[in-house]
């Protein structure tokens, strides 16, 4: 209708009816391609408000994860410094605590666990932000994931912790306690039986005057004791700063 009114127009050389019809179809597309737009931005917006609250559900779980394994790790730490203390500072009569000897054959054991945040990677990816909260959270997500990245490193280089327990047996002999639940089977998540040996099958004990008289294994464990010192203040930083955008999640506005 409005093509024919056009040509009509054209025809009769009625130059104020073709301008007033070529503004129609301008105005037309225009408020078309405003409301697609309208649409697509709203469709986005709510799109982000639920990564948004993904984030945030992931944040959780990653800050009471990693504020767990925190916890564990300074106490290990706590008795590997007592045991140390003992072996180079305390009188001869002075003996292991089980936890202090327990922290020495396991102060190989360092690996951090890591929380899987793919919406906060998904977020980031997003070419344009939508909402308030999101460009708020950027610089921060950011930061984090700078320190994340420098934990997924630490974690792929500890290789040089001595595995005390392995190389030094008679200084950490090792005693089967349990012989039946060595042929204990468990289920998987994936419902696959496979075999379970529990440090409840074993103990490992601390042959003290063997240890304060080799220099070899006291040095390999103060390296031990230093490479979980810079891992632990690596975590306390990624943690920090986990807190940081969990606090933010909640008083940041959509």
């Amino acid at each position: 209708m409005i093509l024919r009114r056009f040509a009509t127009a054209l025809r009769r050389q009625d130059w104020f009816t073709v301008v007033i019809e070529t503004l129609i179809v301008v105005l037309g597309v225009f408020l078309g391609l405003q409301v697609n737009n309208w649409n697509d931005a709203k469709t986005e917006k709510t799109t982000e408000r639920q990564l948004l609250s993904q984030v945030q559900t992931d944040i959780q779980a990653a800050v009471s994860l990693k504020s767990e394994w925190l916890a564990e790790m300074t106490a290990h730490r706590k008795a590997l410094v007592e045991a140390v203390d003992v072996i180079q500072n305390k009188p001869a009569k002075h003996t292991l605590t089980d936890a202090e000897c327990r922290a020495m054959w396991s102060s190989h054991l360092l690996f951090y666990p890591v929380a899987p945040l793919g919406s906060l990677d998904e977020l980031l990816a997003r070419s344009s932000l939508h909402t308030a909260k999101a460009e708020a959270l950027r610089p921060l997500l950011l930061i984090y994931r700078d320190h994340n990245e420098v934990i997924l490193q630490l974690n792929t280089s500890l290789t040089g912790l001595a595995n005390l327990g392995d190389t030094y047996s008679d200084a950490f002999p090792r005693y089967v306690i349990s012989p039946s639940d060595l042929d204990r089977t468990g289920n998987d998540p994936a419902g696959e039986h496979v075999a379970r040996v529990t440090d409840t099958t074993f103990q490992t004990t601390c042959v003290l005057d063997m240890i304060r008289t080799d220099q070899t294994i006291q040095n390999k464990l103060l390296s031990n004791l230093a490479r979980t010192d810079g891992v632990l203040q690596r975590v306390a930083i990624e943690l920090s700063a986990l807190k940081k955008i969990e606090a933010d999640l909640l008083e940041t506005t959509p």
